[in-house]
Parts: structure tokens; C-alpha cells; sequence
């Protein structure tokens, strides 16, 4: 108070229902003349969690029931019955949001549902309970959350009154969630105070196993390297996206599970009485392992959210740089929990196909700060020039035994390309946009919060088009809680066309037929563009097809097989989210298409039944009203091609499993091919058209070689 002290503390002891420094409106507040938020990264979630209420299902069964029945007639309203009933009986692990126009005529029934049980939410019911307009409600199978669209941070005039308020980082690369938690000024965050000496970089040597120009089984490498490590006396740290990816990995190391259990396992890490290997599930910060602790650091899959807010938005936004940039945050901060300052190094291993994907596009490497990324650059460069397993060991021992070619290359190579690093201009157009919006409609001014976003949404939908429709959805939500619901209605038209993650409006928007595709190796070759190394698209495909088996969820079968057709140069997309048009659509480049029902979880005994054949009827008489002058074939993914008589499916056919496999298996050799090849851009085309003529995956092919007929299953009589 006198300013002769520091005090030192958590996020939590300031943002919380009930914080010492006192709410907005609620007593004198605690003046401070500056607030410094150290790893600002990590803050994020921890203020979202603070302003979260969470009714969980399994110890609040009534109130989550309570809460969920409430609104299961809008998800009838938009055709998400299914889905919503699904979720509630814990058999889908989707995350919903609950339409903004229910929340909003359902906010005094939620009230009086929590009211009674507020005190076990007493460090979020203060914070909410005024406030609920400004929030999502989203529904999983385990919990009932709300939580706002930003975290409202101005309740604590401690932290926004404060005359300084100074944000540490050093694993930030866009400072756009600074804005969007904290409200800070845009014009600051434009200007960071940033080091110009490497004195805080530590010394990583970052491997690529699935960008090494051989065949390896991964994982199986990996666990014998974590072996060897031990063996050296060398601590080994495995970090997983999940509980259950860790689980994965118990038969190589040990899985330290739960707080209590992370924090001792961490303490006996660092002070040397266990080197491991120890796994530990979506521990991305908070965890400091210097020296021996950790010399080799496995990031085994692409990290994410773990909150039913970060799976909702993340769901919402897929595939927009909003997202990209929160997995370029979770990947620095991984990769950062091994080697702590400048005197200290390790050796960092990504391990998957997701991650190896993730990071040889072009547009996702860039989101990275510059030192990752100079590093990133030099392991991508070794990755390359590893020949086979033993010289892949005896690259890491390099590091583990600090010969000087390595630690030398490192430090050279890594103050050339940090020179060399240009700055990125970073757009803030829509974050900004976005905050000065929220705080205009908390302070009742819902024309002018409107209209904010409206100047931006042109623009966004030229830079990304998932943005444009978070705000336009946005935009929607505020107008429907003025009252406006006709211009509510036309702006979530506007944002389901801009991205069709988001809510279905009430009245859907008329359909946009796609546009016939060009030639089938010009979309396939066209694809490369985006990755500095081609061996990245490969593990791009092998991520995509990893969820094209009968045990995948129909959401994630059915954009897996939407990504599939894009892979081999079709035009593709999921369509049916209002009960109309085919779960799959695609589109061949000679006005063809394939109309596809992915019943991909039938039970191999079970022939196509007269319900959803009619389905598949439905959505070929859809396609034939939006696309005339096109052909078409019905398309039923089933475990068998086998139907009932009464089904009538004597002019569709069947995708079964085993040829969906011979479709999969024949489409990556066509992709190795053409990753592995070292042919110039425009060489490549020639030879992509030339390999497609000789591939089963030719456009022209596909039919012939992948569809069969159905036949009728023989009906079995019991004796009587």
C-alpha cells in the first residue's frame, strides 16, 4: 500500500468471487499503483477457470439434469436432437452450446436453479450471477458450464485501475489473447519490450522422427531411446494431450496422474531421486525440469484444450488462426518444460502425425516465436540428414555428451536466423474488435457494440472466415438480447455462411452449391503449397485417416472422410446438419459426384434397413434440386453390401470397410510418391498427372474400383 513492498501471489488470490481486493460495487477496493502477471501465457486458462462455473454430472446430477432439460427443445428446433440426447447420456463427447436465444429466455430459470446451490460455486456465482447474458452455456457429458465469452476482468478494479500493468512472456509469438483476457490496449501490445540478446534461450536440439527420410515404427524408437536415456543417468520427460494418450504410454514409463501426484513426481524430478521415464497428461506449463532432470523431452501428439470451453471454441474456430496460434502456444510451452535458461540444453522429440503435420505447414510455423522457430528450422534440417536408427542415436548423444560441433552449429546457426528473423505484423483487427464490443453491450450500448463489429466483419471474411463468424455471431447474440431478433437472424445467417462450426440459425440460410472442381492433380498438387516440407502433407493424410474406422465417432468419420476426398483432389464437404442433405458430399471434376450416408458404426451383421436407405433417398433428391445438370451415385458406408428387400437399394451402392481400407492404402502410396519426390512445383503437376493415370484413385476410377452393388441379405426363419 505504501509502495515499499512487493506483494507476490497467485492469479486466484485476485480473480475470485470473493477476492480480498473486493468487486466492482462491492466495497472500497484495494488500490495498487502496478500489477505485473508473470508467464502471462499461463494465464489464460487459469482467468477463464475463474470466472467458469461448472455443474458436473456425476456430483450434481440433479441440478445438471435440471439445467440440460431446460433447453433440449431448442437443439429440436435446429435438428441437434440426436446429438443433444447423445451427449446427455454420456454415449457422444461432443461439447454444445446452448443457442443464444434460449440462454437468453431460459436466464431467470437458471437463476433460480442455481441460486440454492451457489455456495458451492462461491468463488464464480458472484461473478456470474449478474452477468449470465454476457456467457456461453455449453453442454458435455460431464458437466453444464458457463462461462463468458471474455473473461470480465474490469469486475476487479485492482487489476484495471492499477496505472501499470506489465505482461511477461516468453513463449507469447501474438499477444491477441492478451487483449482478449485482459483488455489491455492494443497499442501497447503492438510495441513489446523484447530482449535482443540470447541470454534467456536455452540450447534444444528439436527431432522430427516422422520427417526422417526412412520407415520407422515410431514409437517403438522412441521407447527404446528413453531406455537408453535412463541408462545415461539422464532424466526423461514424456508429455501427452490427454489422460488416455498418457495411459499409451505406461509400459514405458510412469504416469503421474492428478495434482498431488504431478507436483511430487516434478519435486523428485528436480531434486534428482528419480530420472524416470515419467508421463505426465496435457502438462504444458507450471512445470520447470532444468538440468539432468530432463534431457529428453518427448511431445507426443499435437496438444489440446482440455476445458469444455477450449473444446467448444476450438470446434467452433477449427481450422482459423485463432486456433492455430493457441497450439503454437501449447507446443512452445511443452517444448519449454525441459531445458530452463541459457546455461542449460536438452534434446525435444515430436512424436506423431498430427504435430509432424501441424508443423510443416507453412502458415503454423510462422505463429511461432522466433527462437522456436530458428530451432524448429535446425531440427527440421537434422531430422532430414538422419540416414537410419543408429545415426539417429548418435545425433542425440551429440547433445547429451555437449560435443562442441553441435553446441557450436546451435549457437551460431541460431544468432544468424534470430538476426535474420524479420518481424511479423500482427492483426489485432478482430480480438479488438471483439473486446470493445463486449464492453460496450456490458455497459448497455447495444447499437454501438453492433456496429463495432459490423465495420470489421468485411474485412475478417477476406482474412479468415471462422472469425468473421465468431463475430457475426457475436453481433447476432447481442441483438438478441436487445430484443432485435429479426436482425439477430440475418447476422447468424451471415456467420453459419461464413462458418458453418457455429450455431444453425432458426431459419437456414439458402444453400451455396460448390464449385466444380478443376483437374483432379491440380487440387492434389496445389495442397503442397502450404507446407515447407512435403513429407509434412503425408503425415497430414495419416492423421486424417486415423479416424476412418468403426470405433471413431460419426462427427469425426465423417470429416475424416470429407478430408479425404479433398486429399486426392475432389471437392468435399459434411453437409447434413440440418436433416436435409448427405452426411458426406463428393464432388468429381466431370460434373459427378458421390452422395454419401456414412452409416459407419452399424454392426457388421447388420444389412441396410428401408430407414436409412430413405436417408440416403432424402439426400439425393437434395443434390439433384441444387445440382442440376450433374450425375450422381448413392453411397452407403456400411460394414457389408448387404440390404433388406424392403430397403429397395438395387440402384445404390456400398463403401465397405475393406474397400474404404484399398481406397486409403492405394491413395497414400500416391501421396509418398509424390512427397518424397524432388521435382520442382511445376514439374510436379506433370508428374501427378501422370501418376493418377496409372492410380485406382483417379476420379474417372474411384467408382469402379471402390463402390459395390448391394444385394439382398437372405432372411433367416426360425422353426415354429
Amino acid at each position: 500500500m505504501n509502495g515499499s513492498a512487493l506483494m507476490v501471489g497467485t492469479y486466484n488470490a485476485l480473480f475470485n468471487g470473493r477476492s480480498k481486493f473486493k468487486l466492482r460495487g462491492g466495497g472500497t477496493p484495494q488500490e495498487v499503483e502496478a500489477v505485473i502477471l508473470d508467464d502471462a501465457h499461463v494465464a489464460f486458462s487459469v482467468i477463464r477457470d475463474a470466472f467458469t462455473l461448472s455443474v458436473s454430472r456425476e456430483k450434481n446430477r440433479e441440478i445438471y439434469d435440471s439445467l440440460t432439460t431446460l433447453f433440449r427443445s431448442s437443439f429440436s428446433e435446429t435438428d441437434r436432437i440426436g446429438t443433444f440426447d447423445d451427449v446427455v447420456a454420456g454415449d457422444d463427447y461432443a461439447v454444445l452450446d446452448v443457442p443464444y436465444w434460449a440462454w437468453n429466455q431460459r436466464i431467470q430459470d437458471v437463476r433460480e436453479i442455481l441460486r440454492p446451490q451457489s455456495e458451492s460455486f462461491a468463488f464464480q456465482w458472484p461473478l456470474l450471477r449478474d452477468k449470465l447474458h454476457l456467457c456461453h452455456a455449453l453442454i458435455g457429458c460431464d458437466h453444464f458450464t458457463i462461462s463468458p465469452i471474455v473473461p470480465l476482468v474490469d469486475m476487479f478494479p485492482t487489476f484495471t485501475d492499477a496505472k501499470r500493468r506489465i505482461y511477461m512472456s516468453a513463449t507469447i509469438s501474438n499477444d491477441s489473447d492478451i487483449i482478449r483476457t485482459f483488455d489491455a490496449d492494443p497499442s501497447s501490445i503492438s510495441n513489446p519490450i523484447k530482449s535482443q540478446s540470447l541470454a534467456g534461450v536455452s540450447e534444444r536440439m528439436v527431432l522430427i522422427p516422422d520427417l526422417m527420410p526412412f520407415r520407422i515404427e515410431t514409437r517403438d524408437v522412441i521407447a527404446e531411446l528413453a531406455k537408453w536415456t535412463v541408462e545415461q543417468n539422464y532424466g526423461v520427460t514424456i508429455l501427452t494431450q490427454s489422460d488416455n494418450a498418457a495411459e499409451e504410454w505406461r509400459e514405458v514409463a510412469t504416469f503421474a496422474k492428478g495434482s498431488a501426484e504431478v507436483e511430487s513426481t516434478v519435486e523428485s524430478l528436480q531434486k534428482g531421486e528419480i530420472i524416470g521415464p515419467v508421463v505426465f497428461a496435457n502438462r504444458y506449463d507450471g512445470m520447470d525440469l532444468p538440468g539432468n532432470s530432463c534431457r529428453l523431452l518427448i511431445l507426443s501428439g499435437l496438444p489440446k484444450g482440455t476445458s469444455d470451453y477450449e473444446l467448444y471454441r476450438a470446434a467452433a474456430l477449427h481450422g482459423g488462426t485463432t486456433i492455430m496460434r493457441m497450439l503454437a502456444q501449447r507446443i512452445e510451452q511443452g517444448i519449454g518444460r525441459g531445458a530452463r535458461g541459457s546455461g542449460d540444453h536438452c534434446v525435444v522429440i515430436l512424436h506423431g502425425a498430427d504435430i509432424a503435420g501441424w508443423i510443416a505447414k507453412d502458415a503454423n510455423f510462422r505463429l511461432l516465436t522466433d527462437s522456436t522457430r530458428a530451432q524448429m528450422e535446425m531440427g527440421i534440417e537434422i531430422s532430414r540428414a538422419v540416414s537410419d536408427l543408429s545415426d539417429m542415436r548418435e545425433t542425440i548423444e551429440r547433445s547429451y555428451t555437449r560435443d562442441t560441433d553441435w553446441t557450436e552449429y546451435h549457437a551460431e546457426t541460431l544468432a544468424e536466423r534470430l538476426d535474420e528473423a524479420s518481424a511479423i505484423a500482427h492483426d489485432f483487427t478482430g480480438v479488438t474488435a471483439e473486446r470493445k464490443a463486449m464492453n460496450l453491450w456490458q455497459d448497455g450500448h447495444h447499437q454501438k457494440a453492433i456496429s463495432t463489429l459490423e465495420k470489421v466483419l468485411n474485412e475478417l471474411d477476406s482474412k479468415d472466415r471462422s472469425e468473421s463468424g465468431w463475430l457475426s455471431q457475436l453481433a447476432a447474440r447481442i441483438s438478441d438480447n436487445w430484443g432485435n431478433r429479426e436482425r439477430s437472424e440475418s447476422l447468424q445467417q451471415r456467420a453459419y455462411a461464413s462458418n458453418r462450426n457455429l450455431l444453425r440459425p432458426k431459419v437456414c440460410p439458402p444453400y451455396q452449391p460448390l464449385v466444380t472442381p478443376g483437374e483432379q492433380a491440380t487440387n492434389v498438387v496445389n495442397q503442397f503449397e502450404g507446407y515447407h516440407l512435403r513429407r509434412g502433407f503425408l503425415k497430414s493424410f495419416d492423421d486424417t485417416v486415423a479416424f476412418l474406422h468403426e470405433g471413431a465417432s460419426a462427427t469425426q468419420f465423417e470429416k475424416a472422410l470429407a478430408d479425404l476426398g479433398t486429399m486426392i483432389g475432389l471437392v468435399t464437404e459434411r453437409h447434413d446438419d440440418h436433416g436435409v442433405g448427405p452426411d458426406v458430399l463428393w464432388l468429381f471434376p466431370d460434373k459427378k459426384a458421390w452422395v454419401i450416408e456414412a452409416k459407419s458404426r452399424k454392426k457388421d451383421t447388420n444389412a441396410l434397413k428401408k430407414g436409412h436407405h430413405g436417408q440416403l433417398l432424402v439426400a439425393s433428391q437434395w443434390f439433384a434440386a441444387n445440382y442440376p445438370g450433374h450425375s450422381f451415385q448413392r453411397v452407403v458406408m456400411h460394414p457389408r453390401s448387404l440390404a433388406t428387400e424392403a430397403a429397395s437399394a438395387d440402384e445404390t451402392f456400398a463403401l465397405t470397410y475393406a474397400k474404404l481400407i484399398n481406397l486409403i492404402s492405394d491413395a497414400r502410396a500416391l501421396v509418398t510418391k509424390l512427397c518424397e519426390s524432388q521435382l520442382a512445383p511445376s514439374e510436379l503437376l506433370h508428374e501427378c498427372s501422370r501418376l493418377l493415370s496409372e492410380s485406382p484413385v483417379s476420379a474417372s476410377a474411384l467408382s469402379d474400383n471402390y463402390l459395390k452393388p448391394f444385394t439382398v441379405a437372405e432372411r433367416s426363419f426360425g422353426r415354429g
